[in-house]
């Protein structure tokens, strides 16, 4: 009896040393899974020497009370502070935490700096690099200015040509003097800008003194050989005067007092959104200021005509690539199924705007879908980066081999200075058969198909009847047992709808009294007004009477701005592969645009092709087929 005590006695001994070992083990687990990978990132990968960086360390979950380790930061950077948030989301029931810590830093010398990893807890950062640069000189030799602007083009390809894409940076350096304004871009001549992404704001220091920056990347296509001038960049603004001395601000030092301790003290966009013009100059408390008008300095660049081996398409851009979606997973085709492939289109130096719809022909034995291709632009402040994506649908019709014919896009090597050209090659699939009824049956077995079909089509209609009079009475029944909380329901949904109803009525109104106001208030800042075909056309005839090229080249991109407003073409190139005719006349339009030298150009002929507008390129005949309906609209 003894030894049987014992014995239990040890059973549970053992047992509940297990359940303490499985149980650190599980404790172990929880703490290691709940520090999670933390991320290190950079606002911006170059900088001039003085500027100030921000490096944003970011984990996932509530981390707060943790700091990271910033020693291994100050051999190359003077850390001026240090910010932490948490943020807290809620997704179908289920809570997520997350805390950044914000690191303000100044590079200590110029060159190419490491940011090593950073500790937080019992994690580590991955390595940064960050590229440090002299600043330049014109703003090196702007000492004791409050506001002042810098411009900077990417020219440091050995030749740029027309339509050839120039990165083009605006940064507006401000300090607490200042109190509003606006910056403008660039407008030159003979060609078109574009803006790239959205504004960047940052710190930095000049002479010693630190300056807010506000950052704006363009694009600039030029339409014309010869000499390019961008004009200066303008801000037109106003600066606080300073206070004389003995005089006193009376009222408005509570005002004064309450901007000091503010945190957006320093921001002249905050205090100009929150506190309008109108009311400060009208305010007992306000400061009109003095208005200012800065302007940076032209940039002159010499723009080379289109060389003579150039191809008929005329694309130039540093890179160019090709991607097709079937590389890395080859589809298996049936008949009557579709099939979806999408092909990207890549570029260095050339906005995605700027590249062209590509002309891809159907199979023999198939259809195809093309739908509408998207496109999109960015830039790491040197370079612009262009990306053009193209969705198509493929139908086999038949059995047998289908053939997908290649793809290949011309261009012009801005940095060898030569022609090239890439491909995709070209497909070879196997057709399988489809499920039954989407196989194309030949016509001369049509008539044995149908009589060896015909009574399983009576037994199929037949049930399909019997089973529509079981549901039709089911339902019947089941509304008669269940009226009364239809009814309610019906009632609420009915009252809900009248209500809807009202707001919408009582929003339409207050929109319409509304109207007149805004359009009173803000008559600079309406948009412009889109080509009309009728004006587009008018101004056309009047170029190609005059024999002007370059106003007959603005009408047609006009006019086929009217034609696609959704999707507009950029270039006489990209129209000719959207129209059914008059490819001639616009290619001997482009040669004499881009010619060498000058030469004379007649518009008769132009304007007898196209006198009545654009006519777009009909779909392939197997589009047309009336037993399949498209998928997708046809796009060109």
């Amino acid at each position: 009896m003894k030894s049987r005590l014992n014995t239990q006695t040890q059973k549970c001994l053992q047992a509940s040393r297990w359940l303490a070992v499985l149980s650190a083990l599980l404790l172990m687990l929880a703490v290691t899974t709940s520090e999670a990978a933390v991320r290190a990132t950079l606002d911006r990968d170059t900088v001039y020497a003085g500027d100030i960086v921000t490096l944003t360390l970011e984990s996932d979950g509530q981390q707060s009370h943790l700091q990271p380790d910033l020693t291994p930061l100050e051999k190359n950077f003077e850390v001026l502070g240090t910010s932490t948030q948490t943020q807290v989301s809620i997704f179908n029931g289920r809570r997520s935490d997350k805390t950044l810590w914000q690191v303000q830093l100044q590079p200590r010398q110029s060159g190419r700096l490491r940011i090593p990893p950073v500790t937080v807890g019992r994690q580590q950062t991955a390595a940064l690099e960050l590229k440090v640069s002299k600043a330049p000189l014109q703003t090196a030799s702007q000492p004791n200015q409050h506001v002042f602007i810098e411009v900077e083009a990417d020219t440091s390809a050995k030749q740029i040509y027309v339509q050839q894409q120039i990165p083009y940076s605006v940064r507006l350096y401000y300090d607490e003097r200042l109190q509003d304004g606006e910056l403008s871009g660039p407008e030159p001549k003979n060609a078109v800008v574009e803006q790239l992404g959205e504004d960047k704001r940052y710190s930095t220091v000049r002479n010693g003194r630190q300056y807010s920056v506000i950052e704006r990347h363009y694009v600039i296509s030029p339409e014309k050989s010869g000499s390019l001038t961008i004009p200066p960049a303008t801000f037109r603004g106003r600066i606080a005067v300073p206070e004389q001395r003995g005089r006193s601000r009376g009222p408005s030092s509570m005002m004064d007092q309450f901007f000091k301790n503010s945190p957006f003290a320093n921001d002249p966009f905050f205090r100009d959104n929150m506190f309008n013009d109108r009311f400060f100059s009208n305010s007992p408390f306000g400061d009109p200021g003095k208005p200012i008008a800065i302007r940076s300095r032209a940039i002159n660049i010499d723009i080379k005509p289109r060389p003579a081996a150039a191809r008929q398409h005329w694309l130039p851009a540093e890179a160019v690539s090709l991607h097709d979606s079937w590389t890395e997973n080859p589809p298996q085709f049936k008949v009557g199924e579709p099939v979806s492939r999408t092909i990207t289109i890549q570029t260095r130096g050339l906005a995605g705007s700027q590249i062209p719809e590509l002309n891809i022909s159907a199979p023999a034995n198939a259809r195809l879908y093309p739908e509408t291709p998207s496109h999109e632009s960015r830039t790491d402040g040197k370079t612009i980066y262009g990306t053009r994506t193209q969705t198509l649908t493929y139908i086999p019709g038949a059995q047998g081999t289908l053939k997908v014919p290649a793809i290949t896009l011309n261009w012009w090597d801005t940095q060898h200075n030569k022609a090239a050209s890439t491909t995709l090659p070209g497909w070879q699939f196997k057709v399988l058969p489809g499920a039954p009824g989407t196989a194309e049956t030949p016509t001369a077995n049509a008539a044995q198909a149908g009589q060896q079909t015909t009574p399983a089509s009576k037994t199929a209609q037949s049930d399909t009847r019997q089973t529509g009079l079981a549901s039709g009475s089911t339902l019947i029944a089941t509304i008669k047992s269940n009226w009364r909380w239809l009814a309610g329901a019906g009632g609420i949904l009915l009252v809900l709808v009248l209500l809807l109803a009202h707001i919408a009525r009582r929003a339409k109104q207050r929109r319409r009294t509304d109207a007149p106001s805004a359009e009173k208030q803000t008559p600079s800042r309406t948009a412009q007004a889109q080509p009309d075909q009728k004006s587009a056309l008018q101004a056309l005839q009047k170029a190609c009477k005059d024999n002007d090229r370059h106003a007959a080249a603005k009408a047609l991109l006009d006019l086929a701005q009217a034609h696609w407003p959704d999707d507009p073409p950029r270039s006489l190139g990209a129209i000719g592969m959207r129209i059914e005719k008059g490819q001639q006349q616009l290619s001997e339009l482009e040669r004499s645009l881009y010619a060498a030298e000058a030469s004379d150009w007649n518009g008769a002929a132009l304007w007898d092709e196209f006198r009545h507008g654009l006519q777009e390129k009909k779909p392939d005949r197997q589009s047309r087929d009336d037993e399949l309906r498209p998928l997708y609209p046809q796009h060109s």
